[in-house]
């Protein structure tokens, strides 16, 4: 088992594949906002959308914990099909910045 070892139910998403092979996201919203509503919604604490830091390091702002952080890497997998591994959220893309960045280079680029 990895480092975070809760698992998340699947639930229905609004992405499509495009004939390259890449995903779209068809919902509302751009991927900030959507990551700052995921993160506000699975926080302990609840916290809200304009108290989110795009700099913060989310695990030591207490934006997500470890269980809530595997769910967020769940939902972004779901969303984007994009797969985040969990050492990375701890590491490089520890903040909602970095998450946002490697979430659209890699919906853009087709490496997903």
């Amino acid at each position: 088992m990895g480092l975070f070892s809760k698992k998340s139910s699947a639930k229905p998403d609004a992405t499509t594949t495009t004939s390259a092979g890449s995903s779209t996201d068809t919902s509302a919203g751009n991927v900030p906002d959507v990551l700052r509503d995921m993160i506000s919604r699975i926080s302990r604490d609840h916290i809200p959308v304009q108290d989110l830091d795009m700099r913060a390091h989310l695990l030591d702002n207490g934006y997500v914990d470890s269980l809530s952080a595997t769910e967020l890497l769940a939902e972004i997998e779901r969303r984007y099909h994009v797969r985040i591994g969990e050492m990375d959220l701890v590491g490089r893309l520890c903040n909602l910045e970095a998450l946002v960045r490697e979430i659209e280079t890699r919906t853009k680029g087709g490496a997903g």
